[in-house]
């Protein structure tokens, strides 16, 4: 015969690990870093422009053509591979209205990517194609 002394459950504690808050506050944070990475991108792209005793006009906004050190091309701020440079290029221009187009190429850039660069503008008939350089420190004050 059993006897109860009344009801006395034994409480456990509980070890396991709620993973829920982890997994929320984890997920906020991709969501921020991916919210931020393009600016983030955007800020890094290197580019060692050349100089030139030259002085910029500033009658038209170009839409800026980046060719960086390693040969990676830039429409703007989206990279862009070299098969659809023209492409791209094409669809940004029709896009901004803009008819200027500025290659801003490294100066230890190979030749070839800026005559691809230059060629691609030159087809979609830009009205402007302009190569970006840095002026120079000792430019004369006299021409």
């Amino acid at each position: 015969m059993k006897v109860h002394l009344g009801s006395h459950k034994k409480k456990r504690l509980i070890t396991e690990i709620n993973m829920v808050p982890f997994i929320d506050v984890v997920l906020v944070l991709l969501i921020i870093f991916m919210i931020l990475s393009p600016f983030i991108a955007q800020s890094q792209i290197p580019v060692n422009l050349p100089r030139a005793a030259g002085t910029p006009s500033d009658d038209d906004t170009p839409l800026k053509l980046k060719i960086t050190r390693d040969g990676d091309y830039y429409v703007g701020d989206q990279r862009v591979l070299r098969n659809n440079l023209a492409e791209k290029l094409a669809d940004t221009l029709l896009k901004s209205q803009r008819r200027a187009v500025l290659i801003e190429a490294d100066r230890d850039v190979s030749f070839k990517n800026v005559v691809l660069a230059l060629d691609a503008a030159q087809k979609l008939k830009a009205v402007k194609v302009g190569v970006a350089v840095l002026p120079t420190e000792d430019t004369p004050a006299t021409r």
